[in-house]
């Protein structure tokens, strides 16, 4: 499959938006009703809503040569080079957030889920890392990193 323009996913963090949203209405609430000091419940206040600036969305960007994705404002961000990749497939992922863990086997697992369980498994040739992207449109995404990764195999042939 080749095109030349790039392919945008946008997600929104509907259960994120939310919770922090309702996070922050029961902290000033109690901040009007002088249950807590209001220094205290504006700084919380704060960094819930920086908090939310960073992690309402993710949008996954893919072109001929690269997969990237930004979270939120664009904070968090990540670029993976198509050629790099090994494979890639639909999973539901168990864990929900940022954050990175080891496996059993050793290999080192960084998750970036913003909405919902299903993501994407990116596996790498030259690495033990295994990245988790989310997205509400897992097999779509896959489609088209497969059919670029087919295609590079296709070319490296050709050029040997």
């Amino acid at each position: 499959m080749e095109w030349n323009k790039e392919k945008r996913y946008t997600d929104r963090g509907i259960p994120i938006i939310a919770v922090i949203l309702a996070v922050v209405v029961v902290f000033a609430g109690l901040t009007w009703l002088e249950y807590i000091d209001s220094v205290l419940s504006y700084g919380l206040i704060a960094i819930f809503l920086f908090g939310l600036l960073c992690f309402y969305n993710i949008t996954i960007t893919i072109d001929n040569t690269h997969l990237s994705f930004i979270l939120g404002i664009g904070l968090i961000k990540k670029r993976y080079e198509i050629t790099n990749i090994k494979s890639c497939k639909p999973i539901i992922s168990q864990k929900f957030g940022v954050g990175a863990k080891i496996d059993f086997n050793g290999r080192i697992i960084k998750r970036y889920m913003v909405t919902g369980i299903k993501a994407i498994e990116l596996q790498f040739h030259d690495s033990k890392t295994i990245v988790h992207i989310g997205t509400t449109q897992p097999d779509e995404i896959c489609k088209q990193i497969q059919s670029l990764i087919d295609g590079n195999k296709i070319t490296d042939c050709l050029k040997e």
